[in-house]
């Protein structure tokens, strides 16, 4: 959070169940509503950041044949997931779903 945003924060009082019995109908209705759009944002943004599940299978299968026999002979050399991952400036995660998918 930038300090703007933290200036302009809004506490929540500490008992906030018993807070809401003092709205009446029309302001726990625009209330609820506020909630609803805010959450639906929130989820709108959250999909966004996602990654795509089906370019991560593809993602192995991108990575040349001889990248990852490179991976697989260092990781026979005794190399570890990481060390390999570090050395050949690749995601761990990349390293780790070729020597899955190649040991298979």
């Amino acid at each position: 959070m930038a300090t703007s945003d933290l200036a302009r924060r809004i506490g929540l009082p500490s008992d906030l169940s018993g807070s809401l019995r003092y709205l009446d109908d029309a302001e726990l209705q625009r209330l609820r509503d506020a909630v609803t759009a805010e959450v639906e944002r929130r989820a709108s943004v959250l999909r966004k950041k996602e990654p795509d599940r089906a370019n991560s299978s593809t993602e192995t299968a991108r990575i040349p044949e001889g990248k990852a026999n490179l991976i697989q002979a260092s990781f026979r050399a005794g190399l570890t997931p990481a060390a390999i991952a570090r050395n050949l400036g690749m995601p761990l995660a990349l390293v780790r779903r070729v020597l899955k998918s190649k040991t298979r």
